[in-house]
C-alpha cells in the first residue's frame, strides 16, 4: 500500500508539474522571441540559403557546436593568429547568426588586428571595409534589434576612419569620399541646409524599380534605348562613370597640373551622344540617376534613403562621404532598436548618446568635405552649421534621460543629466571657438556666454579664460589647440595668419581667411597698444614690425614651407591677393619655379607673376584691407 500511495503522490506531482510548465510555456516562449533567442521560420526566409540549411538541421545542437568552436576561437585569439581565429567566427555565424557577440569580435578583428597587420594602405582600407561592410550587410540583417551591432558599426565609421588612431587615417578618408561620391556626387558644398536636404530628397523620392519608374516617366524608355545603342546598363556602372567624368571636370588640381582628361573607362560615345540630345541628358540624369542612387544606397550599403533623409532632417547637411554622417546614421538605428528591446538594462544607451554627440562635434569641426580625384585629395574642414544641430541633440539627450523610460548605461544604472555635462562643456568651447573663425559671430557670442553659465554652474567659472573677451578666449583656445606659445606673441600670429592662409586662401574660402586674420590682428593690437599713441615705441621694443608686414612675412614663410605640397601651394597662390603675391614673389619666384618643375607642374601656370601694381599704371589689383590689418573687407579672386 506504501508503494501504490507512493506511486499515487509522485503521479499527482508528475501531473502538477506538466500542468505548470503548460501554464508557463507560452510565457517562456514569448520571453525567448523577445530576447531574440529563437529563429522563426520567418526569420530563415530571410537568410542566406547557407546559413537557413544549417540553423533548420542542426536545431538544438547548434549551441554545443557554437560552444567549442567560440573558445577555441578566443583562444587563437589571444594566441594572435587572427585569421584562424576569422575562419572559427565565420563558422560560428553561420552556425548562429544570433550570437552577438561573435558578429563584434569578428567585425573588430577585421578592421583591427587583420588591418594592423599589412602595412600597405589599400590592403589595410580593404580590411577595414570588410569589417564594416560584416556588420552593414550581414550581422545587421540577421539581427535587426540588436542595438550593439548598430553602436559597433557606428564606432567603426567614427574612430577608425573618422579619428586619428590608425596611421592610414587619411588614404581612409579620402577612400571613403570617393567612393561616396562617385555615385552620389558632391550634394552639400556651396549648398544651404535646405537645397542639400531637398538634394537628396529627390533621391529618396525616387521609383523602388525601373518598371516604376517607366510608369511614372514613359520617356525614359527613351534614355535606356540610348544607353543599349552603346552599350550601357542602367546600373551602379553607369552612375559611377558619370560621377568619375563629374569629379575630373571640377578638378582644381587637374588644372593646375595641366592634365585635365577623361578617367580610364569613360564610355565617350554615350557622352558625345548625351551632348547632342539635351532632352535624353535631362531625362538621365534628373530621373534615371535618382533612381539608380536610391537601389545602390538600399541594395549595396543597406541604408534605407527614407531613414537618411530622416537624420538630415534631423542632423542638418549630413555629408554622406563624411565618415561620422554614417557613424550618426547607426548610431541613430541603434538608438531606436534598443528602445524596442525587453532587455534595455544590458544596452548601453548612454554610451550610443555620447558617441553621437561626439560625432556631431567632429561634424562641426570638420564636417565639410573637399575632395579633388586628380591627386586623391581630401580636406576636411570645420562645418558651423552643426552647432545647432548638436544643441538641438543635446537638449533631446537632456529629455531621454528626464524621461520615464530614461537612458540606460548598462552596468551604471540609469543615466542622469550630469553624465553629459563634459560633452556639453566641450561643445561649447569648441562652438564658440569655430563660429568665431568660420561662421556667425553673433552666434560665437552666445556661445560664450553659455559657456561661461554652465562652468559657474559647475563651480569654476571665475577661471581668466571665461572673464576676458571672446577675442581673447578664441586665441588662447586655439594656441592650445595647435600647441603653441600664447606668451610669444610672433609665433602665435604668424600661426594664426599662417593657419589663415593655408585653411581659408587654400580653400579660395575668403571669410575664413579674414576671420583667422581679425584675431591675429585683434591680439596683436591688444597685447601690443597699436591703437595708442606710444605703440611707435611698444613696436621697437617689441622687435615687431608692423601688421601688415607680419601677414607678408607669414605668407612667404607658407610659399617656400617645403613640409607643404607644391600643388597646394599653387592652391594658395591662385587664390591670394595681388598685394600678398606681388610682396612676396622677388624672394620666391626660383624657389616655386624649380619646385614646381621637380613636381611635374608648369611654374607659369602654377605660380604665375601678380599683376602690377595700380601704383605703377598697372592693372588694380584685388587686395584686401584685411590682410593690410585696416579692415576686414574681403579678397576677391582674379
Amino acid at each position: 500500500m506504501s508503494d501504490r500511495a507512493t506511486m499515487s503522490v509522485a503521479a499527482l506531482v508528475l501531473l502538477t508539474c506538466v500542468a505548470g510548465s503548460a501554464a508557463v510555456a507560452k510565457a517562456v516562449q514569448r520571453t525567448r522571441h523577445e530576447l531574440q533567442l529563437v529563429v522563426t521560420t520567418n526569420e530563415l526566409e530571410g537568410m542566406p540559403p547557407h546559413v537557413a540549411v544549417v540553423t533548420a538541421a542542426l536545431g538544438t545542437f547548434r549551441g554545443l557546436a557554437v560552444d567549442l568552436l567560440w573558445t577555441r576561437a578566443e583562444r587563437l585569439q589571444d594566441a594572435g593568429q587572427f585569421y584562424e581565429a576569422q575562419t572559427l567566427s565565420q563558422w560560428i555565424t553561420t552556425l548562429q547568426p544570433r550570437f552577438q557577440r561573435v558578429w563584434t569580435f569578428q567585425a573588430w578583428n577585421l578592421a583591427y588586428n587583420i588591418a594592423a597587420a599589412t602595412q600597405v594602405p589599400a590592403e589595410r582600407w580593404s580590411w577595414v571595409n570588410r569589417g564594416i561592410d560584416l556588420l552593414r550587410a550581414r550581422g545587421i540583417p540577421l539581427n535587426p534589434r540588436a542595438a550593439n551591432l548598430y553602436f559597433e558599426l557606428s564606432w567603426l565609421f567614427q574612430n577608425k576612419i573618422g579619428r586619428v588612431g590608425d596611421k592610414e587615417h587619411w588614404y581612409y578618408k579620402a577612400r571613403l569620399a570617393e567612393e561616396m561620391q562617385e555615385f552620389l556626387g558632391d550634394l552639400t558644398s556651396g549648398k544651404t541646409t535646405k537645397e542639400a536636404i531637398d538634394r537628396f530628397r529627390t533621391i529618396s523620392g525616387a521609383p523602388n524599380t525601373l518598371a516604376e519608374l517607366e510608369r511614372d516617366t514613359p520617356a525614359i524608355r527613351r534614355v535606356l534605348a540610348l544607353l543599349a545603342d552603346h552599350g550601357a546598363e542602367p546600373d551602379e556602372s553607369l552612375v559611377r562613370m558619370l560621377g568619375r567624368v563629374l569629379m575630373a571636370d571640377r578638378s582644381l588640381d587637374a588644372k593646375l597640373l595641366g592634365s585635365q582628361q577623361l578617367p580610364p573607362g569613360t564610355n565617350r560615345g554615350l557622352l558625345n551622344a548625351m551632348q547632342a540630345d539635351k532632352e535624353a541628358a535631362a531625362l538621365l540624369v534628373e530621373k534615371l540617376v535618382p533612381h539608380l542612387q536610391k537601389r545602390i544606397l538600399e541594395d549595396r550599403y543597406h541604408m534605407s534613403t527614407a531613414d537618411m533623409l530622416a537624420t538630415m532632417e534631423r542632423y542638418g547637411p549630413l555629408d554622406w562621404r563624411h565618415p561620422n554622417a554614417h557613424g550618426v546614421y547607426w548610431s541613430e538605428k541603434g538608438v531606436a532598436a534598443s528602445r524596442t528591446l525587453a532587455n534595455r538594462q544590458n544596452v548601453n544607451e548612454l554610451m550610443l548618446v555620447r558617441t553621437r554627440l561626439l560625432m556631431l562635434m567632429d561634424l562641426m569641426r570638420s564636417g565639410r568635405v573637399e575632395l579633388d580625384s586628380a591627386t586623391n585629395r581630401v580636406d576636411l574642414l570645420p562645418d558651423p552649421r552643426f552647432a545647432k544641430v548638436y544643441e538641438q541633440a543635446i537638449v533631446e539627450a537632456f529629455d531621454l534621460i528626464a524621461s520615464d523610460k530614461g537612458v540606460s548605461a548598462a552596468d551604471f544604472g540609469i543615466a542622469e543629466e550630469h553624465d553629459l555635462y563634459d560633452t556639453y562643456e566641450k561643445f561649447l568651447n569648441v562652438a564658440t571657438m569655430l563660429t568665431y573663425l568660420y561662421g556667425d559671430q553673433d552666434e560665437a557670442v552666445r556661445y560664450f556666454r553659455l559657456l561661461r553659465e554652465l562652468v559657474t554652474k559647475r563651480g569654476f567659472g571665475d577661471e581668466p579664460v571665461y572673464s576676458d573677451t571672446i577675442e581673447n578666449f578664441v586665441a588662447m583656445r586655439f594656441s592650445t589647440a595647435i600647441n603653441v606659445n600664447l606668451g610669444d606673441l610672433r609665433q602665435f600670429l604668424d600661426a594664426m595668419i599662417r593657419r589663415g592662409i593655408v585653411e581659408g586662401l587654400g580653400s579660395g574660402d575668403f571669410r575664413v581667411f579674414n576671420r583667422y586674420l581679425g584675431v591675429a590682428h585683434a591680439v596683436y593690437d591688444r597685447r601690443f597698444a597699436v591703437s595708442r599713441k606710444d605703440e611707435a615705441l611698444i613696436l621697437k621694443e617689441s622687435k615687431l614690425v608692423e601688421f601688415p608686414k607680419l601677414a607678408e612675412n607669414s605668407f612667404e614663410s607658407v610659399m617656400k614651407d617645403a613640409s607643404l605640397p607644391v600643388l597646394a601651394r599653387a592652391r594658395v597662390w591662385a587664390w591670394a591677393p595681388d598685394r600678398l603675391r606681388r610682396a612676396a614673389y622677388a624672394q620666391i619666384a626660383d624657389l616655386l619655379t624649380s619646385q614646381a618643375k621637380a613636381a611635374g607642374l608648369d611654374p607659369e601656370r602654377a605660380f604665375p607673376p601678380p599683376e602690377t601694381d595700380p601704383k605703377d599704371g598697372g592693372k588694380k589689383p584685388a587686395a584686401t584691407k584685411q590682410a593690410e590689418g585696416t579692415g576686414d573687407a574681403e579678397p576677391q579672386p582674379e
